[in-house]
């Protein structure tokens, strides 16, 4: 990377004519967003983004779907670029732009209007390692120019939400705009200080064995197709290389000999609303790192330990409010929870202690849906008010189920652990929401339109009707979903579109909804019935229970038709499927007619309908769950509302891969003139024009 500043001796009028000529330049070597699948036109400024994490693992996953990279030593930043001003915001949404005014001054100068961008901030040792006390060390001696700024994502640019669009494409539009303004290429004037993040496709396990031999921390791995969501999700892993994890400081002991400051820190990390003892550090501060922190020690000092029990030999110790993270690398747990060999490696200024959770490795760890995953904390604010994913629930402790007893808290917990099960086919869909703010068997009603309620921090999007524009409510994130769990949502049911396509459906959905008296086998066989006429077809369908009374076959598609067509031809194909079995299937819509038979309803193909989100709850006593299924586990002996929440987090443990497998490769095309031909043959109407004649 260049590093002078060519024409500094020239005319300052020629080096603003020749920086304008180049930004001109840079801008049109940029990609339009608006290509890229997925982006989303919106309007500046975003929403704050919390950063993406990763969840950890014993081994890198194998596969070309696998983008990896190195595991870097540093500070986190969210950057944030709006017309030449730059603001760097931590994860624990702290403002640090002073504090690298050289990485500010770089991105002030990218060819764009606006930008977020995400990366870490590194400081390498001589091996030309990423270092975390080496950039402690830069900062503490004011050597903020020996800092870089590695960016690895692109979250928005200038007029486009691009947290939407698979990471693949996000990364090549990075590197495009970093290549724009000469960092790539040697140009007139490159941005000090900003580095891109290389990534080696596939070939994780291998990688993983090269970054270890190198003396480096570890790898991420991220899902290529992944879109960009706040929190921690199995859709990015990583895979240490060694032990090191971020702990609270609890007390601290006096020192001993002719060593100044203190002795060793007290460390313990949390479990739920528990604080849990994890061992002490004593090693690997500097002098410097011991006066600096026994001040800040002791103005934190407390005569009450803030752990769940008294630690073994706790004599002579001075415990201290949770404020303080520190980094600790260490060998290994032992047996009763401690850490062995522990070494100091830096605070941890951009966390917050409450999302300090004990590591997953530890013997102490509470088991849970992932066994990578900590069970997720609920953090306590003010009485009856309790904070998860940065929602802050009321009344947690209210009882929404009231059989299994689960709660207010226990449901938001749950989407959390199920967060990579529910979000791939929910995020992006305008949703009508069922809610029941006092539980189930209380007062219920459906709500298209957000209203005061919900937290403001849930997307919404103008969505034009029969009687005027009105706002409707997505998802993009795990703290959404939580969200919606404060306001009493107890059922989510979203469009068969996304937000960026809202007139074309990219799914179909047949609903089976079996009438009184009719036996579950006739569903069964009514079902698989239809899964062969689709097949005929050349659709593939895909087989949900729905946690009520039927099943849900749902057809993947490209978006290519719109609702009218895409209403007239499952009615057609609903119709043909009662023709061939007219004792047990109908299509009519009067309730008398519809006992001991099957009613196929194709009504949710219409715009503005909707159906019930695969892992939703349902508003039932026993707190079933709408679940995708295999066609081999769809028999006799199941039954629609078989999965509950307690069951649900099992069945998800034991799984080894998604029951809907193949999905997103399902995908086919209907265009009008194709659906137009089906429904002929099958004898139905399309809104281009009615069909053969006899045509219903």
């Amino acid at each position: 990377m260049r590093r002078g500043r060519p024409g500094a001796g020239s005319d300052p009028q020629e080096r603003a004519q020749e920086s304008q000529a180049t930004d001109a330049a840079s801008r049109a070597r940029l990609p339009d967003p608006s290509s890229l699948e997925g982006a989303r036109r919106t309007t500046w400024p975003p929403p704050n983004l919390e950063p993406a994490l990763a969840s950890t693992r014993e081994s890198a996953p194998e596969g070309d779907e696998w983008l990896h990279e190195i595991k870097l030593d540093g500070y986190r930043i969210i950057a944030r670029l709006h017309r030449g001003e730059v603001g760097l915001i931590t994860r624990n949404r702290r403002d640090w732009t002073r504090r690298f005014p050289e990485i500010a001054s770089a991105l002030s100068r990218l060819p764009v209007e606006n930008a977020v961008l995400d990366g870490e901030i590194v400081a390498f040792d001589a091996d030309g390692v990423s270092s975390f006390r080496k950039l402690q060390e830069n900062l503490s001696a004011g050597r903020s120019e020996a800092l870089f700024y590695h960016l690895f994502d692109l979250l928005h640019l200038d007029d486009y939400d691009l947290t939407g669009v698979p990471l693949r494409d996000r990364k090549r539009m990075l590197a495009a705009l970093l290549e724009a303004a000469g960092l790539e290429d040697g140009g007139a004037d490159p941005p000090v200080g900003l580095r891109y993040t290389e990534h080696l496709p596939g070939q994780g396990r291998a990688f993983h064995e090269q970054a270890c031999e190198l003396g480096l921390e570890g790898i991420v791995s991220k899902r290529a197709d992944s879109r960009y969501r706040r929190g921690r999700s199995r859709q990015w892993v990583k895979t240490k290389c060694s032990q090191r994890d971020e702990f609270v400081v609890v007390g601290f002991t006096e020192p001993d000999g002719a060593r100044s400051g203190f002795g060793s820190l007290l460390l313990a990390a949390r479990s739920g609303e528990r604080l849990v003892y994890v061992g002490r550090v004593g090693t690997g501060f500097t002098r410097a790192q011991l006066r600096s922190l026994h001040d800040r020690l002791t103005d934190i000092e407390t005569p009450q330990s803030p752990l769940d029990r008294e630690p073994p030999g706790g004599g002579g110790v001075h415990w201290v409010r949770p404020a303080l993270v520190v980094e600790v690398e260490y060998t290994e747990w032992t047996r009763d929870g401690r850490l062995r060999h522990p070494v100091f490696l830096g605070l941890r200024e951009d966390r917050d202690w409450q999302d300090v959770q004990l590591p997953a490795s530890s013997p102490d760890a509470p088991s849970d849906l992932d066994a990578d995953e900590p069970r997720p904390a609920l953090r306590r604010t003010d009485p009856g008010r309790t904070t998860l994913e940065g929602i802050a629930l009321s009344h947690p402790e209210r009882v929404l189920y009231p059989e299994p007893g689960i709660t207010k808290a226990d449901l938001a917990r749950h989407y959390v652990a199920i967060q990579d099960w529910i979000l791939p086919r929910l995020i992006d869909r305008p949703l009508t929401l069922l809610r029941c703010p006092e539980g189930c068997g209380g007062p219920c009603f459906y709500q298209k339109h957000p209203g005061d309620a919900l937290d403001d921090r849930v997307p919404r999007i103008p969505i034009p009707e029969k009687k005027g524009v009105f706002e409707s409510v997505y998802v993009r994130s795990v703290s959404d979903l939580v969200a919606l769990v404060q306001v009493g949502v107890l059922e989510i049911h979203p469009w068969s579109a996304r937000i960026d396509d809202l007139e074309r459906p990219d799914l179909l959905v047949f609903d089976l909804d079996p009438g009184p008296e009719t036996a579950w086998r006739d569903v069964v066989r009514t079902a698989r019935g239809l899964r062969d006429r689709l097949d005929d077809l050349g659709l593939k369908s895909f087989v949900r229970i729905t946690g009520g009374k039927g099943l849900h076959l749902v057809v993947p598609l490209e978006p290519s038709i719109d609702w009218k067509h895409a209403k007239a031809f499952t009615r057609a194909v609903a119709r043909a499927q009662v023709a061939a079995d007219p004792e047990r299937t109908t299509v009519e819509l009067s309730k008398a007619r519809r006992r001991g038979r099957i009613y196929i309803d194709f009504l949710r193909n219409d715009r503005g309908a909707t159906a019930i989100a695969s892992y939703s709850t349902r508003a039932r006593p026993g707190a079933p769950v709408a679940v995708p299924i295999r066609w081999d586990e769809l028999t006799s002996g199941l039954r629609s509302d078989r999965y509950s929440v307690d069951a649900l987090r099992r069945r998800l443990a034991a799984l080894r891969t998604d029951p809907w497998e193949g999905f997103e490769q399902g995908r086919r095309r209907l265009d009008e003139a194709t659906c137009q031909a089906i429904c002929d043959a099958i004898g139905e109407a399309t809104p281009t024009g009615s069909m053969r004649e006899g045509a219903r």
